[in-house]
């Protein structure tokens, strides 16, 4: 089976990393970089928890051929890209291909099909993590299960169990899900209770909850999540989706830097609109009131519109 991969983030090198090194047929789509150039000339480094390296040759390419076997394209764009890069593929791709996102974040599927609307598109959720470590090297630095939507269509069906057993013999178990909707959701509590929050404070996503303002924080965020989720059909308790949240910023993902901290580090645009801004766009559509969500929303906007003007710490005299 033949997978690309779009994009050539963490997450895309780390799965298109330990498909390759299983012997798996991979490719990466994305923009020449000096990431991509890095990978391109010496391969991939993937440093995992204990240290231990792993080099793999993997190739990164920037065009398609029209008519080129594709059976899985994999999505792991940041959401703000998809439209740009994936309409250059419109046209190449066979009817057969199945598209898979796994980003994070609400609609992304939605913008997809209407780009492919010949294609299969299916949703899913990572549970593994990944940080750009330098060009051609990446951190492995989260360890859980990964979940793709299922569809009734027999050919698609049968090509995403065999890549959810793909992932799962190359290092990342992968389960196809009934209700990958609720997974999806689920992914979305956490990011829209830790990302906006981290990027603003410049703190780890632990740290946030170092004082009750912030827990409070992230209480009334995932309640007006929760209220959003339910319109929408999925099944979900506020206080049990907090406490959750809660126990995993303390114990599972106190120590990470969210990507949108880093987005904002880094002075690049961030997936505010598919995360908080997601929660808010859902919430008028059925007629709810997000105001915390569309405050963090906002604020994050004003950063993003406002990089050349921001005052740097190196700026200011002692």
């Amino acid at each position: 089976m033949k997978i690309l991969i779009a994009g050539a983030g963490a997450m895309a090198c780390l799965t298109g990393g330990k498909l390759k090194a299983s012997g798996e047929e991979v490719r990466l789509y994305n923009r020449l970089n000096s990431h991509v150039e890095a990978i391109n000339e010496k391969g991939l480094r993937i440093v995992e928890k204990d240290n231990s390296i792993t080099q793999i040759g993997l190739e990164v390419v920037q065009d398609l051929e029209a008519g080129e076997q594709v059976d899985i394209l994999l999505v792991l764009l940041k959401a703000q890209a998809n439209e740009a890069v994936l309409s250059k593929l419109r046209g190449k791709l066979a009817e057969g291909t199945v598209i898979v996102t796994m980003q994070n974040g609400i609609g992304n599927a939605e913008t997809i099909r209407q780009l492919f609307p010949m294609n299969t598109v299916v949703s899913g959720t990572l549970g593994h993590g990944a940080s750009v470590e330098h060009d051609g090297t990446i951190l492995h630095r989260g360890w859980g299960t990964n979940y793709l939507g299922n569809v009734e269509e027999e050919a698609a069906s049968k090509k995403l169990e065999a890549f959810a057993e793909m992932l799962s013999t190359a290092g990342m178990k992968t389960e196809v899900s009934a209700d990958v909707n609720a997974v999806i959701w689920n992914k979305l509590f956490v990011n829209a209770a830790f990302n906006s929050v981290t990027a603003l404070t410049r703190l780890k996503n632990g740290d946030i909850l170092n004082t009750q303002e912030g827990e409070d924080l992230l209480r009334a965020v995932t309640a007006e999540a929760v209220l959003v989720a339910r319109a929408e059909g999925v099944e979900a308790d506020a206080e049990a989706v907090a406490e959750e949240c809660l126990r995993m910023g303390r114990q599972d993902i106190g120590g990470n830097k969210s990507s949108m901290l880093m987005d904002i580090l880094k002075k690049r645009q961030t997936e505010i609109e598919v995360i908080n801004g997601g929660i808010v766009k859902l919430g008028k559509k059925h007629g709810i009131e997000t105001p915390v969500n569309a405050s963090l929303a906002g604020l994050i906007r004003i950063i993003e519109q406002n990089y050349k003007l921001r005052v740097d710490e190196s700026s200011v005299q002692k």
